[in-house]
């Protein structure tokens, strides 16, 4: 299945992270690889993309600085990126949220240093935060792939809360799937839960199941 058609997926039932964060996707940063270039060029001031992309730890504290300018109680709601080579990409998104307000937003953080918050910051579902000291994109990376993941043409991260039929109890998990892991046909995504505390495998999901709110009630 083609990475569009993943993408589709996600988007239709409704993206990683429900009520959480903005819907823009970011042009990644130009690389000797060929990526894109981003739609607004950077100033030759600015410094170059390290080569091979940031972890998704690298710039964490960064985007919580940017995340407590915007609410002063913020906390991670999640990490993701797409379509990474593997462990290291050009951009990562945070999603933060505000208890006390209840909104949401996404902050972005770009291989070139550059970090915005780029979410909407409307009322959302708030959903239950994610520890700041989760392992890095390489070790939980690693983790799935000793436990039989596929990068395939690339991989999707996603750091959440989790809830699926393959999990005893809703917990938080580093998921990682690729084009190999979708199925077209019944519209789901087995991705592959590693413990963000750790960084060891727990279990491959089952593609249904859905991140579990912060209060009573069902994430939609």
């Amino acid at each position: 299945m083609s990475r569009e058609k993943v993408l589709l997926i996600l988007l239709a039932a409704g993206g990683l992270l429900a009520g959480c964060g903005g819907s823009e996707t970011p042009p990644p940063p130009a690389s000797a690889a060929g990526d894109a270039v981003p739609a607004a060029a950077a100033p030759a001031t600015e410094p170059e993309p390290p080569a091979d992309g940031i972890t998704a730890r690298a710039m964490l504290d960064q985007a919580m600085v940017e995340a407590v300018k915007w609410q002063a109680d913020a906390e991670l709601a999640g990490v993701t990126t797409s379509m990474a080579e593997g462990p290291v990409h050009g951009f990562w998104f945070y999603d933060v949220q505000s208890p006390s307000k209840e909104t949401c937003t996404r902050i972005r953080a770009l291989a070139n240093g550059q970090v915005a918050n780029v979410g909407t910051g409307d009322s959302c579902v708030l959903m239950k935060p994610v520890p700041r000291d989760f392992v890095d994109s390489p070790a939980a990376f690693e983790a799935a792939v000793a436990a039989g993941f596929q990068p395939g043409e690339s991989v999707q991260f996603g750091l959440r809360y989790q809830r699926d039929q393959a999990l005893p109890e809703p917990r938080p998990c580093w998921v990682l799937w690729s084009d190999l892991d979708g199925d077209e046909e019944k519209g789901i995504i087995r991705g592959w839960c590693v413990d963000p505390a750790n960084g060891t495998f727990v279990t491959r999901l089952s593609g249904y199941g859905r991140t579990e709110p912060a209060k009573g009630g069902d994430a939609g």
